[in-house]
């Protein structure tokens, strides 16, 4: 081997090992932005058109590909908030009776409807994003005051379904059915009543991934078996639950998380539960979050707030509390063997919404307190 060659091959693996080290570099600057710590920046929303902000709820009101947020008053107004100017155009002046809403296309046409316990949907007229202050059609389903509200398409038939559930804290005492409200087309429903625990809570998803839409609450949930309902319990739960359904460890399967809704002055915990492998032969596993916390936590939601690809959740506490009031983030560590506490507000909110609201792909969160001397519309862009 001449010299030529000896200098040839040391240039070669000289470059190699500078090729190496450059891309083990570029791989670490990579990962560490993944997992960048999110950082939070406060808005307000609007402070004065909606007194009790109760209902909260994310959606795309006028198609315009941004997310806009839609807000319903104890007694009124129901508003959706045009983002990003969020100016305010009214839906409905009031006359509806829930904590409660959902959006989803009732009708078909393309667009999204509100629904609201009482139980009312109202109709999107449609083309918002020429007239934002065109009029909305009102729709009765029923005389029927609920607590939560949730859409699905429950039997297959290509139209949204409507699921509810009252409450049984404060004297209510009809948090012991679950009603489903079948979409016959027409403004015409089909009332089908499922009983359960006393309490309030409610989720629609596939749970168990066989392709129908399953109804969870806090400690148990009801399997679609072909239009019947086959009830499974999977914890002695607080009767008052607000819950979250999302894969937290990574393992494909979708699991729960729970929190106390009720009342103030007591005390609870927050868990997740774990599915097992097999929904016939095992238990779920718990893991428990928060060992003691004021059973106020009547918000929770799941999302990816520092981009690692795990799921994070985000709770708040409401104000009747004893204070501080906290809206915390959870952060995944290392798929749940830690998890990291963010608090974001100590004024505390209500059904915090989690939702990417600057379109940026990064959740945020988005709610206000019920009442109170307190009671803006807050939002909190991730800027991580």
């Amino acid at each position: 081997m001449n010299n030529l060659d000896q200098f040839s091959i040391f240039q070669s693996i000289f470059l190699l090992s500078i090729f190496i080290i450059i891309s083990n570099s570029c791989g670490n600057k990579t990962s560490q932005n993944k997992s960048k710590a999110p950082f939070f920046q406060h808005y307000i929303v609007d402070s004065t058109t909606v007194q009790n902000p109760w209902a909260k709820i994310p959606g795309d009101i006028n198609n315009d590909g941004k997310l806009d947020i839609i807000i319903g008053g104890q007694k009124g107004p129901l508003v959706w908030y045009r983002n990003p100017d969020w100016e305010a155009f009214t839906i409905s002046e009031g006359g509806y009776n829930t904590v409660d809403g959902e959006r989803g296309d009732i009708d078909g046409d393309g667009d999204l409807d509100i629904v609201m316990g009482g139980l009312y949907w109202y109709e999107n007229p449609g083309r918002l994003d020429e007239n934002p202050d065109k009029s909305w059609t009102t729709h009765l389903v029923a005389e029927h005051p609920t607590h939560d509200i949730e859409l699905a398409d429950l039997n297959g038939d290509k139209k949204l379904d409507i699921i509810s559930r009252n409450q049984s804290d404060f004297g209510t005492m009809k948090g012991n059915t679950i009603h489903l409200w079948f979409n016959l087309g027409d403004n015409t429903w089909e009332e089908e009543v499922l009983d359960c625990e006393h309490g309030e809570g409610l989720r629609v998803i596939d749970l168990d991934k066989d392709n129908d839409d399953d109804i969870v609450a806090g400690g148990f949930w009801f399997e679609n078996r072909l239009g019947k309902w086959e009830k499974h319990a999977f914890s002695a739960w607080h009767a008052s639950a607000n819950l979250a359904v999302a894969d937290i460890n990574n393992n494909g399967r979708l699991d729960i998380i729970l929190t106390p809704s009720e009342l103030a002055t007591n005390y609870f915990k927050i868990s997740w539960f774990e599915q097992p492998m097999d929904l016939n032969d095992e238990a779920w596993k718990e893991h428990i979050l928060v060992d003691s916390v004021e059973c106020v936590i009547h918000g929770v939601g799941v999302g990816d707030f520092n981009v690692d690809g795990l799921t994070d959740i985000a709770y708040s506490e409401m104000h009747q509390g004893s204070d501080p009031d906290e809206v915390v983030v959870l952060i995944n560590k290392n798929r749940t063997t830690a998890w990291e506490k963010m608090v974001i507000s100590e004024k505390g909110s209500h059904s915090i919404e989690v939702a990417d609201i600057d379109g940026d792909g990064i959740d945020d969160i988005f709610g206000a307190n019920w009442s109170g001397t307190f009671q803006p519309i807050e939002l909190w862009i991730n800027k991580r």
